[in-house]
């Protein structure tokens, strides 16, 4: 019985022994935390300018229906033809415009009659004046004759001017074709008196060549310059990728501009175009792009992401010096993916620690794994 009780006095100092131990360890590890590190490093980064954009075709025609030039005598095309720039596409019959074309041909003639007559008149009165030179009736008459005449010219030219007026208007009852495309859409309702508001007539556009049309910040027009390179994306196709090239970017900005919430300031839009260089390009007029342009391309010091965490506006990251967390303020610049370039506040032999959790505190004793 009394050799029993020892083996259990024995056992429970073992238990106690073996916990102390435990606590030892345990208090150990947690003062001696195990760190992964990185330094800084070489990366090449780009600086991009990202926007949305629509997708259009870049030569597109649109004729509506204009009743100020009469009723349409004839469609001449349908959809589906290919037409080439100055091609009739419609011609319009205007009843009131023929007869005022009349009716000036018969007022040219008239003057023209009257002028012929003054001119002979004219000639006559030089006659008699030449024989007569002292005749103060034959000289009045005379002067009479030769205002009438000079009147009777500037009645001509205004008519001639009005004829030019009804030819070009006449002319312009027929409509052409101003681009080289393929004709969309012909919508004969369009013609209809019941529409209440204006509804293409005639749709032509070019299918060889794409635009997508986006803005960008006033800011972004610094660095973006016509005959840059673009990518392409959209989200409704997000395993494929397009190439554009900046064709034109506007002088004035968009006539309306955003609100800035943040600081209660308007934004200023510029509007950009850019010309989707593919040809094999799926994707139809209406689809919503992403615009990315990359503006500068360089070599920076850099850390991955997970290194550097923000309190607020400052930027920071752990370091292990002499087996101690320290905690050191940095300046950051450009962002990519995985990294993001430091551009102040670190040497390239500092030990970095990545991805710090929050057990980490400014001078606790690290291992360096």
């Amino acid at each position: 019985m009394k050799q029993k009780k020892i083996w259990i006095a024995v056992i429970i100092v073992i238990i106690i022994a073996g916990l102390f131990g435990l606590n030892i360890w345990s208090n150990a590890a947690e003062h001696n935390h195990s760190v992964e590190v990185t330094t800084l490093k070489e990366e090449n980064m780009t600086n991009k300018v990202l926007t949305q954009g629509t997708l259009k075709l870049s030569d597109e025609q649109t004729i509506y229906y204009s009743p100020e030039k009469g009723e349409i005598a004839e469609i001449l095309v349908s959809e589906g033809d290919a037409v080439e720039e100055g091609t009739p596409l419609l011609r319009y019959e205007n009843e009131q415009l023929k007869l005022e074309q009349e009716q000036n041909k018969l007022q040219l003639e008239s003057a023209y009659l009257q002028v012929n007559d003054l001119k002979e008149k004219h000639r006559d009165l030089d006659e008699q004046l030449e024989k007569d030179k002292k005749n103060e009736m034959l000289q009045t008459e005379h002067d009479q004759v030769k205002l009438q005449e000079q009147q009777a010219n500037i009645e001509i030219k205004q008519l001639q001017l009005q004829k030019e007026s009804i030819e070009k208007q006449l002319k312009d009852l027929e409509v052409t074709s101003e681009i080289t495309g393929t004709v969309l859409e012909v919508n004969e309702q369009a013609t209809s008196s019941n529409q209440t508001e204006q509804v293409s007539l005639i749709r032509i556009a070019s299918l060889n060549q794409l635009v997508v049309e986006g803005s960008i910040s006033e800011y972004d027009t610094l660095s973006i310059e016509e005959g840059q390179t673009v990518n392409l994306t959209a989200d409704a196709v997000p395993d494929k990728s397009w190439t554009g090239t900046v064709n034109h970017i506007a002088y004035l900005p968009e006539e309306s501009g955003g609100m800035d919430m943040g600081n209660n300031t308007t934004t200023v839009q510029y509007p950009i175009s850019v010309t989707v260089e593919n040809k094999d390009v799926q994707l139809k007029p209406g689809f919503q792009m992403v615009v990315e342009i990359t503006t500068d391309e360089f070599t920076a010091k850099t850390l991955p992401l997970s290194t550097v965490k923000q309190d607020s506006d400052i930027n920071y990251v752990y370091i292990v010096n002499d087996g101690k967390v320290e905690k050191r303020k940095v300046t950051v610049g450009t962002t990519s993916v995985d990294f993001i370039e430091i551009t102040d506040g670190l040497d390239v032999e500092d030990q970095v620690i990545i991805n710090p959790n929050e057990n980490i505190t400014e001078g606790m004793e690290v291992t360096v794994s």
